[in-house]
């Protein structure tokens, strides 16, 4: 086995750690999940993880966000039954309609280059909401399994370059989570801000 190959699936395996310290939370009856915003995630995650993957033809690139894929989709199965329906949002919508843009345009073009490009501007949008959350409450968020997800992210990165066959579209959807994954990690270590007093 390569070292890009045993980095890649170490990045997979460090992502679902990341998954089992997220939901744990959830395990525990301490928040109840938003099915359908997991609907959102399931749907976005399992068009990423597989264009990623037509697009590299590489495990070592692409094992990392089929395993997140994969993870979403066990979260949304489990919101199904622990979880509540609440109203998507504009934020929610609009990711859900880029995402469907991909998924279309990947099977008419035949090109997963394009996909995974618009699908990972889904991803980045559906990011929004959550850092304004954090900016506004840091609780929101335990940092720990974002750093866990930021290491991993970090690793599939490397692996990347490890077997860099100068397309440089590769490293847009790994590099954009390592910045997305860190500023909410980083938001979340901040402390609350003070509030402030009635007049």
């Amino acid at each position: 086995m390569s070292l890009a190959l045993s980095l890649g699936i170490a990045a997979g395996v460090l992502q679902l750690v990341g998954f089992v310290f997220y939901n744990k939370q959830i395990f525990q009856g301490r928040s109840v999940p938003n099915a359908a915003t997991w609907t959102i995630w399931a749907f976005i995650g399992l068009l990423n993880g597989f264009s990623y993957a037509a697009m590299t033809g590489d495990a070592a690139k692409y094992f990392l966000p089929v395993a997140s894929a994969l993870a979403c989709v066990a979260t949304f199965g489990y919101s199904l039954s622990a979880g509540k329906f609440k109203r998507l949002d504009f934020w929610d919508w609009l990711v859900l309609i880029l995402g469907t843009i991909g998924g279309i345009v990947w099977w008419w073009s035949r090109s997963a280059i394009y996909a995974n490009f618009i699908i990972v501007i889904a991803e980045i949008i559906a990011f929004s909401p959550l850092m304004r959350g954090v900016w506004k409450n840091p609780a929101f968020e335990r940092p720990l399994p974002w750093f866990i997800w930021t290491a991993a992210y970090g690793m599939n990165t490397a692996a990347v370059f490890l077997h860099w066959t100068n397309q440089y579209q590769d490293l847009f959807f790994p590099v954009s989570m390592i910045i997305l994954h860190f500023t909410v990690a980083f938001l979340s270590l901040r402390k609350a801000p003070a509030p402030v007093p009635a007049r």
